[in-house]
């Protein structure tokens, strides 16, 4: 038996050496084309941002580079970035970033070798969007009308946050209804940047970065946030990720082994530390009842994803607190919407009634408070988060008490008197503002189940999304009295007063603005701006209720509004809707992208 074995082996291998006399003894690698200077074009590298590339080295040693994506058409936007010496090695190659989809895309590359100046325009085309689909979806992405962009703006780039259930969404809490509250809006990612021609330069592959069936990638994708070493960090159900412009997945962390449902906000602070908001596991109350807390919970990790502190907003407010409660309209109650109930101001006995679980109500294990922003102030150590449920600002020291709350007085016990802060003119002068917030002779107002609070360092003051359900405490008396704003505030903490200092949307906007939930305003040092979405403006728009809507109908079709205005000025210097691709899709936030930082 072993001379024919022996045999049949040898005859193997005389067929491979005579079959492979000529062959390349790279085998299959891929090689790039005939004239290509450097090396292969590596699409997607990552296989999270599909509109992505990497041009390889092929063993050139390269400086000093430059990258132009050409524009689409006579109308289109031009990219144009560098990339540090550092980051070519690390990525290996060239990062492509801001190919258009399906398309045949050109760009150039100019590097350094060798002491002499080179440069190759290469093309590459690229696949169509795919942001996934679902039933009752009439585009494959929000749609992206430009208004207005002048000259000095027309090279932002904006990231926009979009999501949306589909029939694959959902697993884990459809089939189990005591599943924890992140999971009941859970979503396909829906990450994607665009240009100030409308044009979509970057998205997330929403099946690699999200997985409904699987606990740990499931959830709604949300609070996106760059981090100051240019990457991305955002929060997803079960935990927290951190991924480069490119794709990169750098780390994905589950949260700490008390803590679940993380939505809304992962911010990282100027510490280096990440701000997260989220709710307690098995959380015990005074009264002996063992609940899963809702939105209540901010807690601080390291990139290690340990956990630093944390705050218990059970124990620092007040969860009776129904002030701002009653005053909701109970038919966009962020995230639980119900087009049904549009109009409807919440009652004592729907705060009493309300199921334990992520549902408005007073008391710990109901969604009492809301929060929705962190931000953090390393003069003192402390965080300020915008409480949606409480329509106030609040301002609370690592040692975990309360510095002040930007909000009407109403509701509010006697321990958090003094905390309250007192509106004057600009000439430090009180106004007379009665306790639902009304101020009399004053443009000044408070804001109402806010989206957003961020510190402006550079100009020593604050930016609040107000949101203006429930403005004053209660509901108009027409729905097109309502309206949304961005609007700016200067306090003074010694004195415990504020100042309004300024605001859009009220005048400008009117209810065509009017955004009851979501949205976002942060300042822009790079040219001195205020950068506003308006993300869910339009929500509620005309006709009946959710079950006889029709895909004609235009309730349910979101039309957010993206603004850009120079500091001070109320005209803005960018305007750019973003219309629903699928019925009651909203947008969350939007960010301004900075390549040159982000590919450093």
């Amino acid at each position: 038996m072993l001379k024919p074995i022996l045999y049949t082996t040898l005859t193997l291998s005389l067929l491979c050496s005579i079959n492979n006399v000529n062959a390349d003894p790279m085998g299959m690698k891929p090689m790039p084309v005939a004239d290509a200077p450097l090396g292969y074009i590596i699409h997607n590298p990552y296989e999270n941002a599909p509109l992505t590339a990497l041009v390889t080295l092929n063993g050139h040693k390269i400086s000093n580079v430059d990258v132009t994506i050409h524009a689409k058409g006579e109308t289109g936007v031009s990219i144009n970035y560098q990339v540090d010496d550092m980051r070519v090695m690390d990525e290996g190659g060239v990062p492509i970033f801001g190919l258009y989809p399906a398309f045949m895309n050109t760009f150039t590359i100019k590097w350094t070798e060798n002491g002499k100046q080179r440069s190759h325009e290469y093309q590459m085309l690229t696949p169509d969007i795919d942001m996934g689909f679902s039933e009752s979806q009439w585009a494959k992405a929000p749609i992206v009308e430009v208004e207005h962009v002048d000259a000095d703006f027309k090279d932002r780039l904006y990231f926009v946050n979009w999501t949306n259930p589909d029939g694959k969404s959902g697993q884990l809490s459809h089939n189990n209804p005591d599943a924890p509250g992140a999971f009941s809006w859970d979503g396909k990612p829906g990450f994607f940047i665009i240009d100030t021609a409308g044009d979509i330069r970057w998205y997330l592959n929403p099946y690699t970065t999200h997985n409904s069936k699987n606990y740990d990638s499931a959830g709604y994708a949300m609070g996106m946030n760059v981090t100051k070493d240019g990457n991305m960090v955002w929060v997803q159900g079960q935990g927290w990720k951190k991924m480069s412009l490119m794709g990169r997945m750098i780390s994905e962390h589950n949260l700490p082994g008390n803590f679940i449902d993380a939505s809304h906000e992962g911010i990282e602070a100027a510490n280096g530390n990440i701000f997260i908001r989220a709710a307690a596991k098995d959380y015990r109350r005074a009264d002996g009842m063992l609940v899963n807390t809702i939105r209540d919970q901010i807690i601080e990790v390291d990139n290690t994803g340990k956990l630093v502190d944390y705050w218990d907003l059970n124990s620092i407010l007040d969860p009776l607190r129904d002030a701002a409660l009653l005053s909701l309209d109970a038919g966009a109650v962020c995230l639980n919407m119900n087009i049904d109930q549009a109009g409807h101001q919440t009652t004592l006995e729907d705060l009493k009634n309300a199921p334990y679980g992520d549902i408005h109500g007073v008391e710990t294990g109901r969604n009492w408070v809301h929060v929705n922003s962190i931000d953090y102030d390393p003069k003192d150590d402390s965080i300020i988060i915008s409480s949606r449920h409480q329509s106030a600002v609040i301002k609370i020291g690592r040692d975990k008490q309360v510095k002040w709350i930007l909000g009407p007085e109403k509701g509010w016990s006697d321990k958090f008197q003094d905390k309250l802060l007192s509106p004057v003119d600009a000439t430090g002068n009180k106004l007379s503002c009665n306790e639902k917030g009304r101020c009399r002779g004053s443009d000044f107002d408070f804001s109402y189940t806010s989206h957003t609070a961020y510190l402006v360092p550079e100009k020593g003051t604050l930016t609040v999304f107000d949101n203006g359900d429930g403005r004053q405490l209660g509901q108009p008396m027409f729905a097109s009295e309502k309206y949304s704003r961005a609007v700016e505030y200067k306090i003074d903490e010694a004195n415990k007063t504020v100042t309004q200092v300024w605001q859009y949307g009220k005048d400008e906007l009117g209810y065509q603005g009017y955004s009851p939930v979501t949205s976002i305003v942060k300042y822009q040092q790079d040219k001195d701006s205020m950068m506003s979405y308006f993300a869910s403006a339009g929500l509620f728009g005309l006709g009946g209720g959710y079950g006889n809507l029709k895909m004609d109908d235009t309730t349910g079709k979101v039309k957010s509004i993206l603004v850009e205005h120079r500091y001070g000025e109320t005209k803005p210097a960018v305007r750019i809707n973003i219309n629903s691709h699928d019925m009651f899709a909203t947008g969350y936030r939007a960010q301004v992208i900075r390549v040159n930082e982000m590919l450093k």
